[in-house]
């Protein structure tokens, strides 16, 4: 799904070296590592760690990613994408370190997140920034909304709206670049009225047919706080606890305003906001001790895990891959290629995935950081193609 079907013969040549296959099949490899990951029922419950199988993912990921390095080595500073890839590594280490020094079980690693963010951003690009219109773009938008409806997701609803802002602001800086017309942006737009159609369509059938999930929408948007005496929606309450007590747990001890508690660190939620979470939420299932899943903002459980430290290189990180981005759909604005439009992806991902920061942690989920990975792995092809334009002009004449 991230390129055309029908595939059109690029202007620019690139050579390719021998182990290139190989490289192309140890990406795979890293790709699907963990793409089979669960965590069972009876391993929630006892809180136990890593099975066997999920070692083996691990395993085949680090295996895959050495062996890329060890069949590219000679290339990986040529790059910038190195050089971020070495700063994330580093803070990895810094992170894994600083839980261990301050004696977080190992057992309570647990870092993980969905897929949603970069499914937005796809589509969102698939709609406004690609050159014609293909069949898995339906695919896409049927995964991604029928997921929402289904899990009654409201915070979705931001990466939905910021993906379409940050793919319209590229189309602007396309139109600047000479590699878009404003002509073409109502056929562009023509899926948007497609898709909307649809989703009124499915609303209908949901309403006849389940009208259970229609009710769970107006609790979740509406939250009817008034008619259960809560001051504040739920949603809002809980991480407004979780927020007051990870500041309060750092106040103890300033120094760990700079280097947090460690990843995997136990926290607990506020008792001044539990009288009005226990009216929703049971009270033998609040929770409200000892919690070690990653929070929900990066922000939040960032500051408790490593301080200014972590969350100056989360931002680092983010601008890092959303900056490169832009540089590389410039660098090819001159002579776009039939999948320019990809070049534009890891910074609308970057996007969507700032927007869901403040309401959960999408890192908590393992597959995000492959996911995001590819993200900031993927305008280092732009880049190597961007300095072969020039090459390939000078051989044509």
């Amino acid at each position: 799904m991230l390129s055309t079907s029908a595939r059109l013969p690029d202007s620019v040549s690139v050579p390719t070296v021998a182990h290139a296959v190989w490289v192309e099949r140890l990406l795979w490899v890293f790709m699907l590592s963990f793409a089979l990951d669960y965590r069972s029922a009876e391993a929630r419950e006892g809180a136990s760690g890593a099975g066997i199988d999920q070692l083996l993912f691990l395993g085949s990921c680090m295996a895959s990613t050495l062996g890329i390095v060890f069949l590219g080595w000679k290339f990986l500073t040529v790059r910038p994408g190195a050089w971020l890839l070495a700063f994330w590594g580093l803070f990895i280490a810094f992170m894994l370190a600083n839980s261990v020094l301050q004696g977080v079980p190992t057992g309570r690693f647990e870092v993980q997140s969905p897929a949603t963010n970069s499914i937005t951003a796809w589509i969102a690009c698939a709609i406004l920034l690609r050159g014609r219109f293909h069949w898995n773009l339906l695919v896409a938008c049927g995964v991604l909304f029928i997921g929402i409806g289904i899990t009654v997701s409201r915070s979705l609803i931001f990466p939905v709206v910021v993906g379409g802002m940050a793919a319209a602001a590229c189309f602007v800086m396309g139109v600047s670049w000479k590699q878009y017309q404003w002509s073409s942006l109502g056929r562009r737009l023509l899926p948007v009225a497609a898709v909307l159609t649809l989703v009124a369509v499915a609303t209908g059938l949901v309403a006849l047919f389940q009208p259970l999930i229609i009710e769970r929408w107006n609790e979740r948007l509406f939250h009817n706080a008034s008619d259960r005496n809560l001051g504040a929606d739920i949603s809002y309450l809980t991480r407004k606890a979780e927020a007051d007590a990870i500041w309060k747990i750092l106040s103890d001890d300033p120094v760990h305003f700079i280097h947090g508690r460690g990843i995997g660190s136990s926290y607990y939620w506020d008792s001044a906001y539990m009288p009005e979470i226990w009216m929703v939420i049971p009270k033998e299932e609040a929770g409200e001790d000892d919690i070690w899943f990653a929070g929900h903002s990066v922000w939040t459980y960032g500051l408790l895990s490593g301080g200014v430290i972590a969350l100056a290189s989360y931002l680092v990180l983010l601008g890092a891959v959303g900056v490169s981005s832009l540089l590389a759909a410039r660098a090819n604005a001159s002579d776009p290629g039939p999948d320019q439009w990809l070049a534009f992806v890891p910074f609308v991902a970057t996007c969507c995935l700032i927007s869901e920061s403040l309401t959960s942690n999408p890192f908590q989920e393992r597959l995000v950081g492959i996911i995001f990975g590819v993200m900031a792995g993927l305008p280092q092809a732009f880049m190597v193609r961007s300095s072969w334009i020039h090459a390939t002009a000078r051989r044509s004449l």
